[in-house]
């Protein structure tokens, strides 16, 4: 029945244009996450005494709004671990051939149908000899196994796992890299790491660009 085929063509057109503006709706820039973000690395920068120069990009980046709450959490933790962990103090790092102010970097963009938050920091890197001897130290891995240095990076994710000599206000209590792996997992994300022995490492959290069309 050719009227029937328009009246449905019709209405498809219609239930297309509706989907579209509810996804629109939801999408809201992570302008004001990277902004929280910002706040809490000057706070972070005092507390440790560490200078840190903070690079944003890609603040106009839209994704689902329910993602935009529920990635703060786990920014920051992570951020915070970048500070702790990875930069260097000022004296530490023109020995390395640094400039004393540490450098830290937030992005996000699009990459195919997924969001990807970058985390990057210039500091030490991940140290993964130490991550295993500390793995094996807890029992998560049996000594002599033999990892690949991803595998050794995502040991980090495990649930007590910290690396820390000693717990300070900002980290080292071995909680939160397995609840920002769950909180992310939640969200249908997954984390990935590169890392480079003394140059520094980037976390890129890829999340699906929104929740509405799963």
């Amino acid at each position: 029945d050719e009227r029937l085929s328009r009246n449905l063509a019709q209405l498809r057109r219609i239930t297309g244009d509706l989907q579209r503006n509810a996804m629109s709706m939801r999408m809201v820039p992570i302008r004001q996450t990277f902004q929280k973000m910002a706040r809490l690395v000057r706070d972070l920068s005092r507390n440790s005494g560490k200078t840190i120069d903070l690079v944003l990009s890609g603040e106009d980046t839209e994704l689902d709004r329910k993602v935009v709450e529920d990635i703060n959490d786990p920014l920051m933790h992570m951020v915070r671990n970048s500070v702790d962990h990875g930069i260097e103090t000022a004296d530490v790092r023109p020995s390395r051939g640094k400039p004393p102010a540490g450098r830290l970097s937030l992005s996000a963009f699009h990459e195919g149908g997924s969001i990807v938050i970058g985390i990057a920091d210039d500091g030490g890197g991940l140290d993964l000899d130490r991550i295993l001897a500390k793995a094996v130290a807890q029992g998560l891995v049996q000594p002599g196994e033999s990892l690949a240095s991803q595998e050794i990076c995502q040991l980090i994710f495990r649930p007590g796992f910290s690396t820390a000599e000693k717990v300070t206000e900002i980290s080292g209590r071995g909680v939160g890299m397995d609840v920002v792996r769950r909180n992310i997992e939640a969200l249908r994300g997954r984390v990935e790491i590169q890392t480079a022995a003394g140059q520094g490492s980037t976390f890129l959290i890829k999340l699906p660009l929104t929740l509405a069309i799963v």
